[in-house]
């Protein structure tokens, strides 16, 4: 596996601060990684320019920066919400025998967090890790109207066609927003994925904060009306669920 030496060497200094040495003197961090002090000074004013670290003003010594604790704070997030919503999507799946997925906003992208699949051999596949812009689909969608920057996201995005009936027009993207956040859920048809239909439901935190979409993804073939609003309901109780096992209290 090929690697970057001066990033190499910059996660090998992060990891010399633990609980028993959480703060570290230029000449300690030379001495205890055998690197000359200039080498060290660079890489660590870098790591001190992205916030990996910080150093104290009285006594000059470095200690983990606030940017570790907020990618931290992702991560535990994530970990919270999919441990919470796996039940909840598992009774959702054997209800409707339709393919359910979370998804999370990462890096201002959708991430696919967690996949059940049904047992139809038509069905919808959602590889975790997958990524979609905010603007593609049911469950992106969702991430996008009930973030509290929406405007902002919306004012620096490129809209690309992925299907003939993915949004690209600025003023559309807006409306479908409002919609959304009036009714509480949306429903896409092959705006990601042509003949896939998608209905997705945000997952509010104790802060009444969006963490996540919970979303249901079939194909055209099986998406008529009953079997639509069966699963718009079902999806709304697992939304509400998630949001209440994490703390969310509807006002």
């Amino acid at each position: 596996m090929k690697t970057i030496a001066a990033v190499e060497k910059a996660l090998l200094i992060l990891n010399k601060f633990s609980p028993e040495k959480p703060e570290w003197t230029l000449a300690e961090l030379s001495k205890e990684l055998g690197w000359a002090k200039p080498t060290v000074l660079r890489l660590l004013n870098t790591l001190e320019k992205y916030g990996f670290v910080s150093r104290s003003s009285a006594s000059r010594k470095y200690r983990l920066g606030m940017r570790l604790f907020d990618l931290g704070s992702i991560i535990v997030g994530q970990m919270e919400v999919r441990a919470v919503a796996l039940p909840v999507m598992r009774e959702i799946r054997d209800k409707v025998n339709e393919a359910v997925y979370l998804n999370v906003v990462l890096e201002g992208e959708r991430v696919c967090v967690e996949f059940l699949d049904c047992s139809h051999a038509l069905k919808a596949a959602v590889n975790i890790g997958q990524r979609s812009p905010l603007y593609v689909g049911a469950s992106a969608l969702v991430l996008l109207a009930f973030s509290e920057e929406r405007e902002k996201i919306i004012r620096s995005l490129e809209l690309k066609p992925f299907t003939s009936t993915t949004i690209t027009s600025k003023e559309e993207l807006r409306r479908r927003i409002e919609e959304i956040r009036r009714q509480g859920y949306t429903v896409s048809w092959g705006e990601r994925n042509a003949g896939l239909v998608a209905i997705s439901v945000p997952v509010f935190d104790r802060h009444g904060k969006v963490v996540a979409s919970l979303s249901i993804g079939l194909p055209e073939a099986r998406a008529e009306e009953k079997k639509l609003a069966e699963c718009i309901k079902i999806l709304q109780w697992g939304g509400r669920e998630v949001s209440r096992q994490l703390g969310y209290r509807q006002t």
